[in-house]
């Protein structure tokens, strides 16, 4: 009975202790107080970012302290992602850390922009390209990753950002094509053939945005007589599978050529391009001394500027005036039209000069200059102005002896000597040479005086002189 009442009384001992215990711990023993404190913080990107330390203090259920708060870690509040921050609390030697995770997100959605409300897809086609743009404000441009989905008659776009925030875009359908096929020559729109030539025909491409190649679908039709001189019409027509027609033309132009006769006697054309310029009256002197004729393929580049009187004395003395360049610009050999421009040009400058239109040309480089394949984008340009300036009457002249004037001397007698021992046999001769240089204009009593001697005829080009062409190159 006594054990019982000790143990009785061992329990009652126990709680009155405990609950002292727990007396003395609530009104004087202390801890941290933690309230409001977010463990976790999200805000939206691009915001501002306000550290939380929450509501925290130090003491019992008697009375709290304020403590001090301090924290390691920041937030870049443009850049999404999460980011740890470190609160410490502090209260005399007692100190309290945690740890808060904020997290940056992207809410907003992305935009998409369709350029227009006509969305027209071709009848055969399952998938189209329209033009769209998206755009996010986080990512910036993302029009690459917007995907597009025909379902029935209304195609899907859609696109997400890195967030995954996505957007949806539907629009309506029309299946219908009303767009023609794209038509376009082999070769050139204009060709120009000499007479009892062989006239090959080049062909055309064609494709469809609907259709793809319809090569085989094109039809030719037309003929072109190369035994008759004359313009003929070569038409191409291509349809798609929705009825949609595309035509082009080419002209064949077939013309005649002069046989010109040889002349009985062996005769030198003396040749001078380039100029006029500072040196050409000493050089008609000389002529005039010897009653030479001579050809004057002139420009009106900026040396040749002031002399048109020059040219007007030439003219006057006999001489002929060819036509070399307007501009003697390399890019004229660009297109067909950029040459004829430049040629009418000078052509209407030498007609207001001496009153005479020029037909006699020769082309800068020669016709068988390769230059041209620098501007031309491989059209041929010289294939097509050696035929297209002789169908339009004019007469074009190369050369078969060069003085070397050009480049590889500077040397008056080097020059007369490189015509010289180029003389021969034959019946024609056409040297080059240019009277904006002095010491080519130096050379020329020596060959006169050699060419008399030996029994040869100078005389100037005209419509009805020998041909002298060279291999055209391009």
């Amino acid at each position: 009975m006594k054990k019982k009442w000790i143990i009785i009384l061992s329990i009652i001992v126990g709680i009155i202790a405990l609950i002292v215990f727990s007396f003395i711990y609530t009104f004087y023993i202390g801890e941290f107080k933690i309230k409001e404190f977010k463990e976790i913080i999200e805000i939206p990107y691009n915001t501002s970012f306000e550290f939380d330390e929450g509501n925290v203090c130090y003491g019992n259920r008697y009375k709290c302290h304020k403590v001090s708060v301090s924290h390691e870690g920041e937030v870049d509040s443009k850049v999404i992602g999460e980011y740890k921050i470190k609160y410490i609390y502090q209260y005399k030697d007692k100190k309290l850390e945690k740890e808060q995770i904020v997290k940056v997100k992207d809410g907003e959605y992305p935009t998409i922009n369709v350029e227009n409300n006509n969305f027209v897809v071709c009848p055969n086609q399952k998938e189209a390209n329209f033009k769209v743009e998206a755009f996010d404000e986080y990512d910036g441009d993302i029009s690459k990753n917007v995907t597009q989905v025909i379902e029935g008659n209304q195609v899907l776009f859609q696109v997400s950002d890195s967030s995954e925030n996505k957007t949806k875009v539907t629009k309506d359908l029309i299946f219908q094509d009303n767009e023609k096929p794209t038509l376009t020559l082999k070769g050139n729109q204009t060709i120009y053939l000499k007479e009892h030539s062989t006239y090959k025909e080049s062909g055309a491409t064609a494709s469809d945005n609907c259709d793809g190649n319809l090569n085989n679908n094109i039809k030719i039709s037309g003929t072109v007589n190369t035994n008759k001189p004359g313009e003929y019409t070569i038409s191409y027509q291509v349809s798609d599978a929705s009825g949609n027609k595309q035509t082009l033309t080419r002209k064949v132009l077939v013309y005649q050529e002069k046989n010109y006769e040889t002349p009985t006697s062996k005769t030198i054309y003396l040749t001078f391009d380039d100029g006029p310029g500072p040196y050409t009256e000493k050089l008609l002197d000389i002529l005039k001394k010897y009653n030479v004729k001579a050809t004057f393929f002139v420009t009106n580049q900026a040396i040749t500027h002031n002399y048109d009187k020059v040219i007007l004395r030439a003219y006057q003395e006999g001489h002929t005036i060819g036509l070399h360049s307007n501009t003697h610009n390399y890019n004229i050999y660009r297109s067909e039209k950029a040459y004829f421009d430049d040629l009418y040009a000078i052509q209407e400058k030498v007609k207001k000069i001496t009153g005479h239109t020029s037909m006699i040309i020769r082309f800068p480089g020669g016709s068988s200059n390769t230059v041209s394949r620098k501007y031309d984008n491989g059209t041929k340009i010289m294939t097509t102005l050696t035929g297209a300036v002789e169908a339009k009457g004019f007469r074009y002249f190369d050369w078969n002896i060069t003085s070397g004037d050009a480049g590889s001397t500077t040397n008056t007698k080097t020059v007369a000597q490189n015509v010289i021992k180029s003389l021969g046999n034959k019946r024609t001769y056409v040297v080059l040479q240019h009277d904006i240089k002095s010491f080519s204009v130096n050379a020329v009593e020596e060959i006169i005086q050699y060419g008399l001697a030996k029994g040869y005829k100078f005389e100037a080009l005209t419509m009805d002189s020998p041909t002298v062409h060279h291999k055209v190159n391009n």
